[in-house]
């Protein structure tokens, strides 16, 4: 990631230029002496700034850094932009007003350089929580239930169940199903439909936290709790207070932080790392995960009390393999959803290539359907088809059914046996015409997505095949059509 840009702004151009030369390890850092300069290096872009209170240490009276905090907060479009003040002793009072009057934080003169790394980062991400938080809440007002697309029973049972979990604002939530299959998107939607939808939601992917860590995560810890430790962190389940936490991947928690959750979970209390002071919260607990859990328990590598605990309510999302006869709503939804964005005109899809995928196997579920699709109306677009034909979808989509399920062909082996090569030469052309369909007959883009050398290894093959099996080439005429031209 880029480093964030710091605008350091002191009328002490050798202080300002010895903090840039500390500090640019991790900020591209701009300074800036007075508020002309300030004022054009804000207007040119920064991610945080570092404001003195005087820009002016001859005049008592001086107070330029409650001007241009004052300027910089009324430029609506940065108005989450981080400003920590830097303050003289003396200045302590007009500090504590600047924070009241926009300001992120106050560092008072002198301090050291680990103090200032510590206030600048806290800060940073604090403001990017904020953010993720904004945009988290405008993602919620756009779910609806209904998103959970389906026509079977399975669908309209998962429905009911959402309902009655967010209708009882307290049953703990477990959502078992593959990945790609909205997990989720049952969780936001049982905290959009439930008196809770006020309150934060806070989502956790439980396997991407530092394993020790996790219970500082989750449970927050005191100044002092372990080396590093250097200041109280409120933990995800005091930050979910009166909301919906989200604990998804939860088969990934490790040993000592399940006994802490099935405590909290049983007395609706916990302790923050290095404190006995026992915290009450009220908050509903959802996880979600794809691992089998029966199996987990079994293997001792999940608590067996935790797991009935859990399982309050169990919602089982089946995959979407099972349940192919919602592809056509599936689909029906994301061409409409890519039109509302503006990405596309395309509201159609060809028999052939529905065909298509209704074949495959969908081991990504609901969520590699979108990505096809996405794919598909781009190359489409690029076509300038109406609707989606079977040449724009991916290669991968439209192998052979068989071979989804392990096996190229359904072969029966006759008394004399198998001819091998007949049916490697088989599933050879069949990669092959679906290079040539995917680029319209364009060899010179096939061999490429084949992994060839050249356009004349691609010749030769198919040249060598046909001439070694020639009723194979009324199999594939599509083939035989292309390299029967000189």
């Amino acid at each position: 990631m880029p480093r964030p840009r710091l605008l350091i702004v002191d009328d002490n151009r050798q202080y300002a230029g010895s903090l840039r030369r500390a500090l640019q390890g991790e900020y591209a850092v701009i300074t800036a002496a007075d508020k002309l300069e300030a004022a054009a290096a804000f207007r040119a872009g920064c991610d945080i700034i570092l404001l003195d209170l005087r820009l002016n240490d001859q005049d008592e009276a001086n107070r330029d850094g409650m001007e241009l905090l004052h300027e910089f907060r009324r430029e609506r479009r940065r108005d989450d932009l981080p400003i920590v003040m830097m303050t003289a002793y003396g200045d302590m009072d007009v500090a504590i007003q600047a924070v009241r009057e926009g300001a992120n934080d106050f560092l008072q003169k002198p301090f050291d350089l680990a103090k200032l790394r510590v206030t600048l980062a806290n800060v940073l991400e604090r403001i990017r929580s904020e953010r993720r938080a904004s945009s988290l809440q405008q993602d919620l007002a756009r779910i609806e239930p209904g998103n959970l697309i389906g026509q079977n029973t399975a669908i309209a049972n998962v429905h009911r169940l959402i309902q009655m979990a967010a209708n009882d604002g307290h049953v703990t939530v477990l959502i078992r199903g593959e990945t790609g299959t909205g997990k989720e998107l049952v969780a936001r939607a049982i905290y959009q439909l439930g008196w809770r939808k006020e309150e934060p939601f806070v989502p956790v992917v439980v396997g991407a936290l530092n394993p020790n860590l996790v219970e500082s995560e989750l449970f927050g810890h005191e100044t002092g709790a372990f080396t590093g430790a250097t200041a109280r962190r409120i933990g995800y389940i005091e930050t979910a207070k009166g909301g919906v936490l989200f604990l998804d991947e939860i088969g990934d928690l490790p040993a000592e932080a399940q006994v802490k959750l099935l405590r909290f979970l049983e007395e609706r209390k916990f302790s923050r790392v290095g404190s006995s002071d026992s915290i009450e919260v009220d908050v509903q607990i959802v996880v979600a995960t794809n691992r089998n859990l029966e199996e987990a328990v079994k293997k001792k590598e999940f608590r067996q009390d935790l797991y009935f605990r859990l399982k309050s309510l169990d919602i089982f999302l089946a995959p979407l393999r099972e349940r192919l006869d919602d592809i056509p709503l599936l689909i029906e939804h994301f061409l409409k959803l890519f039109g509302e964005q503006g990405r596309t005109k395309i509201a159609a899809i060809s028999s052939e290539a529905m065909q298509g995928l209704m074949q495959y196997h969908w081991p990504g579920n609901v969520r590699e359907l979108k990505a096809v699709l996405e794919r598909a109306i781009i190359y489409a677009n690029f076509n300038t088809h109406l609707r989606i034909e079977r040449d724009d979808l991916p290669l991968e989509i439209l192998r052979p059914t068989s071979q989804q399920a392990g096996t190229p062909f359904q072969v029966q082996i006759a008394e004399d046996g198998i001819a091998l090569a007949q049916h490697l030469a088989r599933w050879e052309l069949a990669y092959i015409e679906e290079a040539l369909r995917s680029t319209k007959g364009r060899k010179t883009e096939a061999w490429k997505i084949l992994g060839l050398n050249d356009r004349f290894a691609l010749h030769r093959r198919v040249t060598a095949l046909f001439k070694k099996f020639p009723h194979l080439a009324a199999e594939y005429p599509f083939v035989r059509e292309l390299y029967s031209k000189r």
